[in-house]
Formats: structure tokens, C-alpha cells, sequence
């Protein structure tokens, strides 16, 4: 047996000599890993990381689809970005544009009559 303390609240916690892996403090209920190799600390990272991701989609009891976007790969999800990001200019420039046009319009239904067909007159 091997006397180890938890890192989150120091406590002593005993494991068997060729204990590894991931364990729970029996005093404060902490996760923490103990002997564990570099590939299985990376499996266990990225399980972790997914399990934050999952916990950050869920809200109010109901789970949000992602539709995969988590698992994409990062350039993919800037290409999603900037895709999504295009389309909302040139929404937002058509709407301008659109709003430019309805105020043109009501100018020379207000005050076409008054210039007798001529703007510089």
C-alpha cells in the first residue's frame, strides 16, 4: 500500500502498490489520477474536455444538438464561421440598401409634385 495525498484537499488516501488510472477521493469526492502513462493521461484529457463540451450543450434538462459542430475540426468550424458571418453582411447591407431606396422613393412622392419634374430646378 502506498499513502498519497488527494490534490484538491490534501487528505491521505492509501492505494495499492500498482494502483493506477483515475480515482475518486473517498473524503472529498475529488477526481484525480495516479500512475497513469502519457496515452491513457491523453484518452482521459480528452474525455474529459468531452464531457466539458457535453456539459456546456445541455441546459435547462434538454440537450441542445450540436449536429456534430464540437467534433469538427477547428478549420472547419472557422469556415462555418466566416460562411455564416458572409451571408450576415450581406443581409445587413441589402437591408441598408433596401431601407435607402424606400427613403428615395417617399422623398420624390413628397416632393417630386413640388419640383415640377425637375431635381435642380
Amino acid at each position: 500500500m502506498v499513502e498519497i495525498l488527494c490534490p484538491h484537499c490534501e487528505g491521505e488516501i492509501e492505494l495499492d502498490d500498482d494502483a493506477s488510472g483515475e480515482f475518486e477521493c473517498p473524503l472529498c469526492d475529488g477526481e484525480f489520477e495516479w500512475n497513469v502513462e502519457e496515452d491513457e493521461k491523453l484518452r482521459i484529457t480528452k474525455e474529459a474536455h468531452q464531457n466539458m463540451i457535453d456539459a456546456v450543450t445541455q441546459t435547462d434538462n434538454r440537450i441542445i444538438p450540436s449536429h456534430g459542430f464540437n467534433k469538427m475540426h477547428p478549420v472547419a468550424k472557422v469556415a462555418v464561421g466566416a460562411a455564416v458571418g458572409y451571408n450576415v453582411v450581406v443581409t445587413i447591407i441589402t437591408l441598408i440598401f433596401v431601407i435607402f431606396l424606400v427613403f428615395l422613393l417617399l422623398i420624390y412622392l413628397l416632393f417630386g409634385p413640388v419640383m415640377n419634374g425637375s431635381f435642380f430646378a
